[in-house]
């Protein structure tokens, strides 16, 4: 525990400020408020997998803001009787949807939503008029707030909130949310923004520090990295449109508890962005650290928080 508590002491000392903009809580405000105006036409088709004897699963498809529907697998244990809670689950990047027999193995529903563009079966029909289309998701839409990719997979996030609530199958009053990495960050933006959350499990988050990564041109930030080069005049504007999507701003929305986790040997969220989002964060909290675990969901981590799911 020594060697733990003195690492924690040093990321401390280099939490990274927050950049919110003077405009940021109405910004979010109105995304959420046209995301719920638009009606949500949930369709489903039951599945026909290899263990539905013990677990029944379900293709979901649902509206969001823009002409994309977004496609999700809704499973839960078959002999389940009454409301159940439901861990909604969120990939890393360029993940796709998937059953999550161990999360249902717990006793609770799981709801997989597929993130729009990433390879799996929602397919991203937002119109980007900025970007360097050739050269990665973050880039699309980079020179305008209200069209920047990662507004679009934001409010998907809110919206499957807004679907999971109204499942027959689901207690509404027992939701909470988990992913890491890239699903990381949509855990606290699904829990932060939605008003549906019970509790967010935030496994080394994704989308942290936004300026700072894109300086690095750390993994999925390498396009918006080179996007400056070829454009340095926009500098200044892309880091303003970033910090409305930093997870380090977005957790001032996070007043529900929430479990972070932080591997110190994590080469691509690095340990100090996700303590700098982590300090930040408005409800109770709490972040085990994992002093030798690189960029994964650390096995300690996953049984605490499974142990809780059964308890739900």
């Amino acid at each position: 525990m020594h060697y733990e508590l003195e690492k924690e002491q040093e990321l401390q000392n280099k939490v990274i400020p927050q950049t919110k903009q003077s405009d940021f809580e109405e910004f979010w405000q109105r995304a959420v408020a046209l995301v719920r105006a638009v009606p949500i036409e949930v369709t489903r088709k039951k599945l026909d997998t290899p263990y539905y004897k013990t677990v029944t699963s379900w293709e979901i498809s649902y509206n969001t803001h823009d002409d994309t529907r977004i496609n999700a697998w809704f499973s839960y244990p078959a002999d389940a009787k009454g409301k159940l809670p439901c861990v909604v689950y969120f990939h890393g990047g360029s993940g796709q949807k998937e059953l999550h027999l161990d999360i249902v193995a717990t006793g609770v529903a799981c709801f997989a939503m597929d993130v729009r563009g990433q390879g799996g079966t929602s397919i991203d029909r937002a119109v980007y008029n900025s970007g360097d289309m050739n050269g990665g998701l973050m880039t699309c839409g980079i020179m305008d707030k209200e069209e920047f990719y990662m507004r679009n997979i934001f409010m998907d996030a809110v919206r499957a909130m807004d679907v999971v609530a109204q499942l027959p199958e689901v207690d509404p009053e027992r939701i909470v949310t988990y992913g890491g990495s890239q699903g990381g960050g949509l855990s606290v933006v699904a829990s932060g923004l939605s008003g549906r959350s019970k509790k967010a499990y935030v496994c080394e988050p994704s989308f942290c520090c936004l300026k700072q990564r894109t300086i690095l041109g750390s993994r999925i930030f390498g396009s918006t990295n080179g996007y400056l080069k070829k454009y340095p005049e926009h500098t200044d504007h892309v880091f303003e449109v970033l910090s409305y999507f930093d997870v380090n701003n977005m957790v001032s929305f996070l007043r529900v508890p929430s479990v972070f986790a932080l591997g110190l040997a994590d080469d691509v969220c690095l340990p100090h962005f996700v303590y700098s989002a982590y300090h930040h964060g408005a409800g109770p909290k709490q972040i085990p650290l994992y002093p030798f675990t690189p960029h994964c969901i650390p096995n300690g981590y996953k049984e605490m928080i499974y142990r809780e799911f059964a308890k739900l």
